[in-house]
């Protein structure tokens, strides 16, 4: 069986192999868990708001469920059929949800007054006002009905509007519950029809009401986050094919084979399916992240970007490789060309090494949505790593493809023009900086970067010392939710006097519990409450404040025994909460108010931006430190929503230092033992670089694209949440590869002899159209998430696509004017002897030598330096010379060519000594 047989074989195997592995990730693919983007969200264990959420948890008589409502809406104000239609809903929404507890004016809410001396209860809304044709019943009065609402402040501005025109049904939900089901419950109810998983997976991201529903909206949270998994997965899907299709397109420009970009697309298409498939299988092998697995959230968007551009640049840098010595050798086949490229991959390991650890940093932020980013981001580069050892070459073998499919088409021709035009630009920055002396370049370079940082510099001062930051650290998942029905519901909650959209809530205990006195029966304790429920509704953004309290309120005034705000005694107290208890149609609905223990406190806010609903918050607990009798312990997932900024303004600079060392850390020992010292070989007689020096050229990029991204988003007022925060792993990801192969092509030119001025000509004006392509690649993958209907995610959008044109333009001016300075004399001076020639002449195999040019392109000689000094796998042994019908290859195999007479001596030395080099 010949070589090329063998190889094919060997490629069919692994393809099936592959198969089989792609078909357990799609199976996983259909368990993926999924989480809310305040859900879990800081990774601060100690965090204040962190802890007293725990510490109310303790309090096991208080149930904590999450609510949802139905916002009716009355434009022409309450009338026979709104009240109608609320009733029927009402009941609906009962069966809608067995295990939760409705409160509306027709469910649990009773309007007490007195009769024949003692206070009796009756239900705001039944059946005996109005039936179910919106007819209201005989003796039923609409404006003394009204007048009731508005004297009783348990119901007013909650569950119906201040002025008259809209309904909240509200659902207590119990802790347990699932926001997806929740979603699905509400859509199939509200759109009359079954609404299948197949649809929210591929293109539903909203709730249409039928004509009957038409003037509902929804509010809370609960089905908030729910509606936004949704969402997110429909534009997941939607947005990865575009980038796909993008990333396709984008691989033919610069291939010219539509074959091998289908195959790049192929590749990247398995990396999807992999890496969402390890959420799951994560989870199911136990692994956790500071406490708790992985889930895809909102931001599963930003890894599959960062997917989409490695893999572009891997795959893509591979199949340059692949074409050049294609180009070179037409007559070996592609088994023999793909193991003479194949040491490209030492490059590719740099590059993915730096965009892991970039990546690993993310949890410095503290948040846990973007932790999950890194963690999957960094799996991810992995996994292309991975794909283009293996996969991509036996795809390749198997299918083929070369730069001749274009051939004199028509695509062939624009990707031709367009290569063209791509090289003008790197010929120019070479011009521009051969006109300046080496010192005059790095001048250049540092003054443009300079001018940038002092820049940033200016915009990180202003905010530090400013009450107005240009820059604002502030999340708005509402964005995540645009023109839907919670967005509907959000406008109608948060008008002036509304309900809120968004409750806190605070558990009020007494600060010292008597084991003798229970505490919802303490006259004491009830009044310290209420005095706190008063102040809190005079802050600044506070909407209605409720709690028990109001209900107590008003019965205890009208109560002819007590005639007072609140009981005076303990045997009132308690006979007016056992009175309300039952009363309750539902008694489930009472642990949610209150217990024995204490009670809970409901502060309505707008939430439209988490840096408010922060400054809110802190502001009820900096007034509760003013009653130390009480004790109050702020819960639900809500607060957890509103410490993300803390944690963004403070991690995200630790976060953007740090990158910078890691860049210049990794970047220096490539290039320290690239270069390492090997006594007599002739690399060692060669100009060499500094490695230090150039690993902090390399950075220079990333601080220029940094503080002009720093300068822009202060000039268009862009805030800082958490898509935007994964901004710098996700620009080193795509930009660093820039930087490293403009490097080792400068550093190959100097190790083939030639002086620092004709080195950067050969890096920048003959191979530079390289970088700008990758850059041009990445910036147009990164372009389609402007489309994205997800502001926060638009944002990010543009900021990548500024920052890889920043890049690019760093590594070919800004970098490329420092490498000249970076040249250091070589180690040894010693005058070449013809016997060291000859030793690593020997290192060659015969028929390579046999075959290759004394001239090598740069990507061979990289290629053959790399596998001969990096990595002695690559190195293959000598074998005899190639029999007449075989064509030349690393080893021998099958072909109809014919061998080449071999190269002059001179030839064969220089080619010996790039390989060995």
């Amino acid at each position: 069986m010949d070589t090329l047989t063998q190889a094919l074989r060997r490629a069919r195997l692994l393809l099936a192999l592959f198969a089989l592995i792609l078909a357990g990730f799609a199976w996983l693919n259909l368990r993926v868990p999924s989480a809310g983007i305040v859900q879990d969200a800081l990774l601060d264990t100690a965090n204040p708001y962190e802890r007293a959420a725990r510490e109310a948890a303790q309090t096991r008589s208080i149930v904590k469920g999450d609510t949802l409502s139905f916002v009716l809406s009355f434009p022409g104000g309450i009338d026979g059929p709104a009240l109608a239609q609320t009733l029927r809903m009402t009941n609906e929404v009962r069966q809608l949800f067995p295990e939760g507890t409705v409160w509306s004016l027709a469910a649990n809410s009773a309007d007490y007054r007195v009769d024949a001396g003692s206070l009796e209860g009756r239900a705001h809304l039944s059946v005996a006002d109005v039936d179910a044709t919106g007819r209201l019943r005989s003796g039923f009065d609409l404006a003394a009905w009204r007048e009731a609402v508005r004297q009783d402040r348990s119901v007013f501005g909650s569950l119906v509007s201040p002025q008259f025109d809209s309904t909240q049904i509200v659902v207590f939900l119990p802790e347990d519950y699932s926001e997806q089901g929740v979603v699905d419950r509400v859509a199939r109810y509200l759109e009359k029809r079954e609404i299948s998983q197949l649809e929210w997976l591929l293109f539903k991201g909203d709730i249409h009401p039928t004509a009957e529903y038409a003037n509902v909206s929804l509010g809370g949270w609960s089905v908030a986050r729910g509606l936004m998994h949704y969402a997110l997965i429909s534009d997941v899907m939607f947005y990865s094919t575009v980038g796909l299709l993008i990333a396709t397109l984008a691989a033919m420009l610069a291939l010219r084979s539509w074959r091998q970009a289908m195959q790049v697309s192929g590749v990247i298409f398995v990396s999807f399916v992999i890496v969402r498939g390890l959420i799951p299988l994560m989870a199911d092998m136990g692994l956790s992240f500071w406490g708790q697995p992985v889930y895809e959230r909102v931001y599963f968007l930003l890894v599959l970007s960062a997917l989409i551009v490695s893999g572009i640049s891997l795959n893509v840098r591979a199949f340059e490789a692949y074409n050049e010595a294609w180009a070179a050798h037409p007559r070996l086949d592609r088994a023999a060309l793909w193991r003479l490229v194949a040491p490209i991959r030492h490059k590719f390991k740099v590059v993915v090494f730096i965009a892991f650890l970039n990546f690993a940093t993310l949890p410095q932020i503290g948040i846990r949505g973007i932790l999950e980013v890194g963690v999957l981001s960094a799996l991810g580069v992995l996994v292309q790593l991975l794909l283009v050892s293996t996969l991509l070459p036996a795809l390749h073998i198997c299918v083929g493809g070369s730069p001749a499919d274009a051939g004199a088409s028509r695509w062939g021709r624009w990707s031709e023009a367009v290569e063209r035009m791509l090289r003008r630009v790197p010929q120019a920055a070479h011009r521009l900086l051969a006109r300046l002396s080496p010192r005059g370049s790095l001048l250049l370079s540092l003054s443009v970067t300079g001018l940038a940082l002092a820049g940033a510099a200016v915009v990180v001062v202003h905010d530090l010392h400013s009450a107005h930051p240009w820059i604002a650290v502030r999340e708005r998942p509402i964005d995540y939710l645009p023109d839907t029905i919670v967005d509907r519901g959000r406008a109608v909650l948060n008008r002036p006097g509304g309900a809120g959209f968004a409750r806190l809530s605070f558990l009020v205990l007494p600060a010292q519990a008597r084991e003798s006195q229970v505490a919802m029966d303490d006259p004491a304790f009830l009044a310290s409450a209420r005095a706190l429920q008063l102040r809190l509704q005079t802050l600044p953004g506070a909407m209605p404040v409720h709690s028990i309290l109001d209900k107590l309120n008003q019965m205890s005034l009208r109560s002819p025994d007590i005639q007072r705000p609140l009981p005076q005694s303990a045997q009132q107290a308690h006979e007016l909460l056992q009175l309300i208890r039952w009363d309750l149609e539902n008694p489930r609905l009472a642990p949610y108010f209150w217990s024995d223990e204490g009670l809970v406190l409901f502060a309505a806010h707008a939430a439209d931006n988490s840096r408010e609903l922060r400054i809110f918050a802190e502001q009820v607990m900096d007034l509760a430190r003013d009653f130390p009798e009480l004790r109050v312990l702020p819960f639900g997932r809500l607060h957890t929503y509103h410490q993300t900024d803390a944690y963004i303004s403070q991690g995200k600079p630790l976060n953007v230092l740090s990158s910078f060392p890691l860049v210049v850390g990794v970047c220096f020992a490539w290039l320290a033992w690239r270069q390492r010292r090997r006594p007599g070989h002739p690399a060692s007689r060669r100009q060499r670089l500094h490695p230090l020096w150039t690993a902090m050229a390399i950075s220079l990029p990333f601080v220029f694209a940094y503080a002009l991204i720093v300068m822009l988003m202060a000039a268009l007022s862009l805030p800082l949440d958490q898509a935007t925060a994964c901004a710098t792993a996700l620009g080193i990801n795509a930009a660093i590869d820039f930087d490293i192969y403009l490097v080792d092509d400068f550093l190959q030119a100097l190790r083939r002899g030639a002086t620092p001025d004709e080195a950067l000509e050969e890096a920048l004006a003959e191979r530079g159209h390289v970088t700008l392509v990758d850059a041009l690649l990445n910036g147009i993958c990164f372009s389609f998430l402007m489309l994205s209907p997800f502001l926060p995610i638009q944002r990010l959008g543009l900021l990548m696509v500024v920052m890889l044109a920043a890049c690019a333009f760093g590594a070919l001016v800004l970098m490329a004017g420092v490498l000249p300075a970076c040249v250091r004399a070589p180690l040894e001076t010693a005058v070449e002897d013809p016997a060291v020639a000859r030793f690593f002449a020997s290192r060659l195999p015969d028929d390579l030598s046999a075959e290759l040019p004394g001239e090598l392109s740069s990507a061979q000689a990289d290629a053959q330096s790399e596998g001969l000094d990096a990595d002695a796998e690559h190195a293959p042994a000598a074998t005899p010379p190639a029999p007449a019908d075989a064509a030349p290859d690393m080893r021998p195999v099958a072909s109809a060519a014919t061998a080449q007479d071999p190269p002059p001596a001179s030839s064969t030395a220089a080619t010996a000594m790039a390989a060995a080099d």
